[in-house]
């Protein structure tokens, strides 16, 4: 509990410090990195050919890996056209300088005020090339150059560290032996607690993840400061138990400034979510291998870098949901009785569309195509064919869909205000009322994860199962867990290969990041679920994703391709897609 005077000074500290934010970013020429971000990585990516992505800085940046980092906002100059070009100067100069290996070696130490230095030293090279290729940018980098000589004396002093950035450290792969020690019991076991305040993280590129020390923790006497102020500091190699209390907002004006170099990966259930963007190989361990009595099946995993498969190497665990929360389906189908009416209208309209099926023996049109082979052959003394006409009819419904649910911790979050597992339920129930009104073939199925070891597939509804009953199941699933997404594709595929249908599909609802306790974030995490649907398209399964997540659209297209995923933020924009969805998948049956 605050003193009086320890809560007035914390309240008038909080409000000085946001007025002067506020003051920064209502400046008109200010540009933000957010508001031209997709630009920038189409940019990076069309100059590097790798799979860029941008991250806003807490300093100058640089880059690390296939991660560009720079300034979350710049208004040096007094024309947003200007500041805009510093974005693009920046990009291109990150882009050439990762081209021509310019960076710290994993195993080398270095200080800020080096990786400055290495930075400026190489920069003639950098900007020789850039040149070279991109001749427009000697103006721009004139202006900027112009803009920091003119704010010092002497222009032998001119600081051109936040012109080209700082050298970061490539980073590797951990070896397999780093093995994660003291796993609690927890990673057998969803963590069904709720998140309930999520905050943004300031900008952040230098991360180290520390190993937990579980005596530590268990050594450590509490210490009592009195006359405390509300600060946040750095981590020192202290240990304390991570109780999970939600007392995130409480400490909000601390968190501001807030360095977040250290990280350490939990199982712990959490109330609240600190968030950073930032992308870390280096410190992710293998996971240490779970025994447990109950039955799962093993998938292999693709790795990318040795380009083989890791044998046996997820244990997927099936499971059937058993609670139920008919409150939830009743609710859904009252608050969208008229979503569901006009749907009904749409489907209905593809159900019973009439569709053209050419080379027939009769009917009401000629087939231009096969009239004019029948000319041919003719002419060239072959027996033609009296498969000459074009039939309008209705094809046999021959379609087995597998709709598979994202329901990690990730789903807990919210995307354009709407939160995303409410979002994947009521999508699942509508949509599932209209497949089985018309008869389809289809399964409603969810995963989550928590490492190779034990990767959790939930069938909500079987395809076999009967709609009464299942529908009531989907109101009950919680999010839990990471989002494993190879092993859970693998098993669907499995699924579908005991159907008897021609036309099969998997439709992933999620926010398409692939991430686990265990490694599988960036590359690897990627590459893994390009080859998963590799797998299923070499057994005739289509697959196609759903996003609920704009941050998707800079992963989303490395792994399905264009044309197989889109991104949507409502219940009612994902329905509308599935409805068009169903009607390309039952042309092709």
């Amino acid at each position: 509990m605050f003193e009086p005077d320890e809560y007035l000074f914390t309240k008038f500290a909080f409000f000085l410090k946001r007025r002067k934010k506020n003051a920064k970013e209502a400046i008109e020429h200010t540009v933000k990195l957010s508001k031209i971000k997709a630009r920038l990585t189409i940019l990076a990516r069309a100059i590097t050919g790798k799979p860029i992505e941008i991250y806003a800085a807490k300093r100058e940046g640089g880059y690390k890996n296939d991660s560009f980092f720079v300034p979350e906002r710049y208004s040096e100059f007094l024309e947003s056209d200007k500041n805009i070009n510093f974005y693009l100067f920046r990009i291109i100069y990150l882009s050439v300088q990762k081209n021509l290996d310019f960076n710290y070696a994993t195993n080398i130490e270095f200080t800020l005020e080096e990786a400055q230095e290495k930075a400026k030293t190489t920069s003639d090279i950098v900007l020789k090339e850039v040149y070279q290729q991109f001749p427009l940018t000697l103006k721009i980098v004139k202006e900027l150059q112009n803009l920091y000589a003119s704010k010092v004396k002497d222009k032998e002093d001119v600081d051109t560290t936040f012109l080209y950035g700082k050298w970061m450290r490539n980073s590797v792969e951990v070896p397999k032996k780093n093995v994660l020690k003291n796993i609690s019991e927890q990673v057998k076991n969803a963590v069904e607690n709720e998140i309930n305040t999520i905050l943004k993280a300031n900008a952040v590129e230098e991360i180290v993840t520390q190993e937990i020390d579980k005596k530590a923790q268990e050594d450590f006497v509490l210490n009592h400061s009195f006359e405390k102020v509300e600060t946040a500091e750095e981590w020192e190699g202290g240990w304390r138990d991570f109780d999970g209390d939600d007392d995130l907002d409480d400490h909000s004006n601390a968190l501001e400034d807030l360095n977040m170099k250290h990280t350490v990966r939990v199982d712990d259930p959490v109330h609240s979510v600190y968030q950073a963007d930032f992308i870390e190989n280096t410190t992710i361990s293998e996971s240490a291998e779970l025994e447990s009595n109950d039955y799962h099946v093993l998938y292999d995993e693709w790795d990318y870098t040795k380009r083989k498969y890791k044998t046996d190497f997820c244990k997927v665990y099936p499971k059937k949901q058993l609670k139920t929360n008919s409150g939830y389906y009743k609710r859904t189908l009252r608050e969208n009785a008229s979503t569901l009416s006009g749907l009904r209208k749409m489907l209905t309209s593809v159900n019973n569309k009439y569709q053209q099926q050419r080379r027939q023996t009769q009917g009401d049109e000629f087939d231009l195509d096969a009239i004019t082979d029948l000319y041919v052959d003719m002419h060239s003394g072959h027996t033609p064919s009296d498969k000459i006409y074009l039939s309008k009819r209705k094809k046999e419904k021959d379609i087995s869909i597998l709709i598979l649910l994202d329901s990690s911790l990730s789903s807990d979050g919210y995307a354009a205000g709407n939160k995303v597992i409410d979002v994947e339920k009521k999508v699942s129930i509508i949509f599932g009322e209209i497949l089985e009104e018309f008869n389809v073939d289809f399964s409603i199925d969810c995963f989550y994860s928590k490492t190779r070891n034990y990767a959790t597939y939930l069938t909500l509804k079987g395809f076999d199962d009967p709609w009464d009953k299942a529908k009531h199941k989907i109101g009950a699933i919680e999010p839990s867990g990471y989002t494993r997404i190879g092993a859970a594709l693998r098993h669907s595929g499995a699924l579908l290969d005991t159907r008897d249908t021609k036309n099969k599909w998997v439709i992933l609802i999620s926010d398409g990041k692939p991430n686990d306790y265990d490694k599988y974030e960036g590359k690897y995490g990627v590459n893994d679920v390009k080859q998963a649907l590799r797998e299923l398209n070499q057994r005739n399964i289509n697959s196609y994703a759903l996003a609920i997540e704009a941050e998707a659209k800079y992963y989303l297209p490395q792994m399905f391709g264009q044309n197989h995923y889109q991104i949507l933020t409502t219940p009612v924009e994902l329905l509308q897609s599935l409805v068009k969805l169903y009607d390309k998948i039952k042309h092709q049956s």
